[in-house]
């Protein structure tokens, strides 16, 4: 008989959408809560050429992250996860592509 303390286990049902976008991004450059909403920004960086031949660096925003709390608790969850995987010590090019 199971502990009447013990929370089931939690059930998740994931579905695959083919067109959701990727994001790419170098740097979170600001955070913040509003309303008890987690809000986060992301940038990527670009080179923009100028009249003189010069290049331009610059960043520029690619997504506004918005989650509860429990949703960035997963987000850290997952960066977490995938930093150790990183960690690891690589042995094939397809262990590197490894998914969870």
């Amino acid at each position: 008989m199971s502990d009447p303390k013990e929370k089931p286990a939690e059930t998740v049902t994931y579905i695959d959408l083919n067109n959701a976008p990727h994001i790419y991004f170098d740097i979170a450059p600001a955070h913040g809560v509003m309303a008890n909403a987690v809000e986060i920004e992301l940038a990527a960086r670009t080179l923009n050429p100028l009249a003189d031949g010069s290049v331009e660096v610059k960043f520029v925003t690619t997504a506004r992250l918005r989650c509860s709390h429990a949703g960035a608790q997963h987000l850290r969850n997952a960066l977490d996860a995938v930093l150790k995987m990183l960690e690891a010590p690589q042995q094939s090019p397809a262990a590197a592509s490894k998914l969870n």
